[in-house]
């Protein structure tokens, strides 16, 4: 996200410059992608590191720079989002309690309800 709030403001006015931050942006996404699975792929420590050593370990080091060297922009947004998602997990905790005590009640009567269906069998095959 770093890189995406960095550089994409220059590159969204003219559409054709546009197009091109598009494609640019979704063929490094791939590569980053492909670099990141290849050792799930072949499921070895030893070729892995072979992988990565023949492509010079570019795409760690070029992530440790990307964090280091970019700076990171604060935003309002951040905070707001956390306080929701602490509002929403109080009310689900909530909601949570009420239908936790509903269901166990329901759970409650229906094993109440399969035991008095036993007894009664029991009573019928016993006469």
């Amino acid at each position: 996200m770093g890189m995406r709030n960095n550089f994409r403001h220059y590159f969204i006015e003219p559409s054709q410059l546009k197009l091109f931050y598009d494609v640019i942006t979704w063929i490094v996404t791939q590569v980053a992608i492909s670099y990141t699975v290849v050792p799930f792929v072949l499921l070895s420590i030893k070729p892995s590191f072979m992988f990565y050593s023949s492509w010079y370990y570019c795409l760690h080091i070029l992530g440790i720079l990307v964090l280091l060297l970019l700076p990171v922009k604060k935003t309002q947004r951040r905070k707001n989002t956390y306080e929701n998602i602490q509002l929403s997990q109080s009310k689900k905790f909530d909601e949570g309690e009420n239908s936790l005590g509903q269901n166990s009640f329901s759970t409650t009567n229906n094993v109440c309800n399969q035991n008095q269906e036993i007894a009664s069998r029991h009573s019928s095959l016993k006469q």
